[in-house]
């Protein structure tokens, strides 16, 4: 009972404070390691390939005029964000295409201004409603799906049947605030 009691302790402030999401984010995160088809040495690939593109993004000259992110599944890459300008995302992409391991790009990257530090913060909240309606819905909540926002649009990612995308599509299209919803999915069945 007592520990009981210290957790609540603990998680009340957490919780009260909006870290709730990051609680359920991170119960996300456990479960869609736990029902990952890809073997460790392809997650691994993967997670390399994300960090590497990373350090693109994060050199000159994207540093400052460039806000771009990537999500590797088996050497398919999506690259998300915002470009201030088409001759940088060009450049860009021709790097990332040069990663190794990179086997295909789908570039996702608007021609806008970076997006600001209240819409990245909006983005993170709208990418945990949406990761909790799909953990809270049975016929998902064992299925891996990466949920990734970027200035409202939500791209759902993973290895999945076609009838699953379609429920996961339909349950983030509900969430309130979601501009648009992408299908990133490879399929392990035929539609």
């Amino acid at each position: 009972m007592k520990l009981v009691t210290r957790l609540l302790i603990i998680l009340t402030p957490l919780i009260l404070s909006g870290c709730a999401g990051f609680l359920v984010a991170g119960a996300a995160t456990t479960a869609n390691i736990v029902t990952d088809t890809r073997t460790t040495q392809e997650i691994w690939d993967d997670n390399n390939i994300e960090l590497q593109i990373a350090g693109i993004a994060n050199k000159a000259p994207f540093a400052e005029h460039t806000r771009i992110t990537a999500s590797s599944y088996n050497g398919t890459v999506i690259l998300i964000g915002q470009s201030s300008e088409q001759t940088l995302l060009d450049e860009f992409e021709a790097r990332a295409r040069k990663v190794k391991g990179v086997n295909t790009i789908y570039n996702q990257v608007h021609i806008k201004e970076p997006l600001s530090l209240g819409e990245i913060s909006h983005d993170s909240w709208l990418t945990t409603k949406v990761k909790s309606a799909l953990l809270a819905n049975s016929e998902l909540s064992g299925i891996k799906i990466k949920v990734i926002t970027e200035d409202k649009e939500v791209f759902l990612l993973g290895y999945v049947s076609h009838r699953h995308a379609d429920l996961a599509v339909d349950i983030a299209r509900n969430i309130s605030g979601v501009k648009r919803v992408i299908k990133a999915f490879q399929y392990g069945d035929e539609s």
